[in-house]
């Protein structure tokens, strides 16, 4: 068949059914056939995912049990994060074979997002979206000191598993948060105020040095009602300063006379170093962890001040370490005025959800302008007004 692109593609068994597909490879494993492969790993691990001797009544079992769901998914080889349905075939796995036991801290991670995944009190309840100069207050994604929480929780699982295969001589199974990860996410908390600046290289030295961050058992959270919205007024867009965007007044004042000093472009925003999209040299990655790491593990100590919680992807993006595309200067200076804003009013990193809420007001409160721009987060019961 021809695909848009034009290109022409072959497609030998697309009109195949399952049962073909089993057919094919029981004719090879049994010698029928000859093939690159003796399908033996294959045949193990469908056997295994499904606790049966058999990898063809396995397949089937798991394939029956799917159409109950919406998941639709057999036996499961790597969705380990996945909350679309149950997990059934690796927690098989690693329960009936020791082989697979690297992978229990996977299946122990997805059952604690499982639990925790209705407890409201672990949401993000400060929106981004301004209309009229309020914002939605309503769970959304993990708070920031969940997400931190849960990255800690992975760190650790990559930790123990490089203890592991060192142990027994092989490679590592698997690597959740590889250094580029981690720069990633540390910029990306930074930008979105979800952490001070360099928390990621401090949580990996206490890894390191010995602490731990093990995945709790914990009850599951049973699903209640979104609780109704709430809205907070920061004014007209993140009223900010210019200082607060991709700009920085300590570093431009410091290297004002040097040869590194940052260039300011015609729109008032740094000229950093863009390519065709967001991106993480691996050459880059290695000298900033050689270099970099141990002085900003001594920024992490001395704290920041209202404001300063973006000093960290600034510095990624002024040493070049993060590169984004030139489309996205914009995007980056808009959510650095944001995080700023919500930093000096307290919503970032270690805000409490009951601040959050005693700071803003009902619908029925908002002024009629506000009413009118968040008329679809309305309910029955938001929308009366109080009458003493």
């Amino acid at each position: 068949m021809q695909n848009k692109e034009g290109d022409w593609t072959l497609s030998p068994i697309c009109r195949w059914t399952t049962d073909d597909v089993w057919e094919f490879i029981g004719e090879v494993v049994s010698g029928e056939r000859e093939t690159y492969s003796d399908w033996q790993e294959l045949m193990r691990i469908y056997s295994d995912a499904g606790g049966t001797s058999c990898a063809v009544v396995s397949d089937a079992i798991l394939d029956g049990m799917s159409k109950k769901k919406v998941g639709k998914c057999g036996a499961r080889t790597g969705c380990w994060v996945c909350q679309q349905a149950y997990d059934k075939s690796l927690r098989t796995m690693v329960e009936g074979d020791t082989r697979y036991h690297y992978a229990i801290g996977l299946v122990r991670f997805n059952e604690y997002l499982r639990s925790i995944r209705n407890d409201w009190s672990r949401r993000h309840w400060v929106g981004r979206t301004v209309k009229a100069g309020y914002l939605c207050v309503q769970p959304d994604t993990f708070h920031p000191a969940e997400i931190r929480r849960q990255a800690r929780m992975l760190m650790q699982l990559d930790h123990d598993e490089r203890l592991r295969a060192s142990r027994e001589g092989e490679a590592p199974r698997f690597e959740i948060l590889p250094l580029e990860m981690l720069i990633a996410v540390d910029a990306f908390w930074s930008l979105n105020g979800l952490a001070k600046p360099f928390s990621i290289w401090a949580d990996r030295k206490m890894i390191e040095e010995g602490s731990r961050f093990d995945i709790p058992d914990i009850q599951e959270v049973q699903e209640t009602p979104i609780p109704e919205a709430r809205f907070l007024h920061v004014g007209d867009q993140w009223e900010s300063s210019v200082w607060d965007g991709l700009r920085d007044v300590y570093r431009e004042g410091l290297l004002e006379d040097s040869g590194c000093a940052p260039t300011v472009g015609d729109d008032g925003l740094w000229e950093i170093e863009t390519q065709m999209s967001f991106n993480i040299d691996p050459e880059a990655a290695c000298m900033f962890e050689d270099y970099e790491v141990p002085y900003l593990l001594d920024l992490y100590k001395q704290g920041v001040p209202p404001g300063g919680v973006t000093a960290g992807v600034k510095h990624y993006l002024g040493l070049g370490t993060l590169t984004v595309s030139h489309s996205q200067r914009g995007f980056f200076d808009l959510a650095m005025r944001r995080t700023a804003m919500k930093d000096r009013m307290g919503l970032t990193y270690d805000y409490k959800v009951e601040y959050l809420l005693a700071k803003s007001v009902r619908f029925a409160d908002l002024s009629p302008e506000g009413r009118a721009a968040w008329s679809k987060k309305a309910t029955t019961a938001s929308a009366q007004v109080d009458l003493f």
